[in-house]
């Protein structure tokens, strides 16, 4: 690779099906460090008199630099693979809620036909071209850019299962807590499942409650402090289930956190 990677370029390298080889390419990008800049901005959270604040990526993950970078797709395995890499997590479907609640940018679910192509790279590059469209160059926090991968307790003595969440619209045809979208949490598929849909947005280890910085697994599993990330209580699955955890990458690609949300 070069020192530069076009978002562009690197789609067109991919092979065309899923596969083994294409998320393996996927994460050597990001151990590399061929990102486009991540804006983590503050998510905010209050449960009671307790407050938290949460960094998430304004957008899903985009492979390539500043100018030209794409949205890539990735299995529930490799998300949690990037997430150990940048010091991050998977999302809880609270927190996919609050990201939707607090987003400056929304734009309508991008869903395509669920044929044999899903998976495939063409509609990898449909569905980030159908996302930018919407967004029209706007800034800030963005929903719905795809569906999310999760983390649940009901995964706990499910190995072989990852859970997803997300695409909401007030005309869809699931209710979940509060919202309605067209994916409530479910446990369809297995880890290695990747579709057209299926984006990459993770949370930061590092947040802050009360004004203290606190260790995202740590919130999670606090009795007195979890429902401010969590609709089940404390967590017991804290990363995806069955996947070693990752080293840690010597330097981040660049990226910064945000004051507001209205103000990436």
């Amino acid at each position: 690779m070069t020192d530069v990677l076009r978002g562009t370029d690197f789609v067109a390298r991919l092979p065309e099906h899923a596969c083994a080889a294409r998320e393996e390419a996927i994460l050597e990008a990001v151990q590399a460090g061929y990102l486009a800049p991540i804006s983590w901005v503050p998510v905010y959270s209050q449960l009671d008199d307790r407050r938290a604040t949460f960094l998430v990526s304004a957008d899903a993950l985009r492979i390539g630099d500043a100018e030209d970078s794409v949205r890539v797709n990735a299995s529930a395995r490799t998300t949690q693979r990037i997430a150990d890499l940048l010091e991050c997590a998977l999302l809880t479907t609270r927190l996919c809620d609050l990201v939707w609640e607090q987003a400056g940018v929304r734009i309508p679910p991008c869903i395509g036909a669920p044929d044999a192509t899903m998976a495939s790279t063409s509609r990898m590059l449909e569905h980030h071209r159908r996302v930018e469209e919407h967004v029209a160059g706007r800034a800030g926090l963005i929903e719905n850019v795809g569906k999310h991968w999760v983390l649940t307790n009901r995964l706990a003595d499910r190995p072989d299962r990852a859970a997803n969440y997300g695409w909401f619209d007030p005309g869809a045809a699931h209710r979940y807590g509060q919202h309605t979208l067209w994916q409530p949490l479910g446990l369809a598929h297995d880890p290695d499942h990747v579709d057209y849909s299926q984006v990459v947005r993770l949370v930061r280890r590092r947040c802050t409650v009360d004004d203290t910085e606190r260790d995202l697994l740590e919130v999670m599993t606090d009795p007195a402090l979890a429902g401010l990330l969590s609709s089940e209580g404390p967590l017991h699955v804290f990363r995806l289930p069955g996947v070693p955890e990752e080293a840690r990458v010597a330097a981040r690609p660049k990226d910064r956190a945000d004051p507001a949300p209205e103000d990436t």
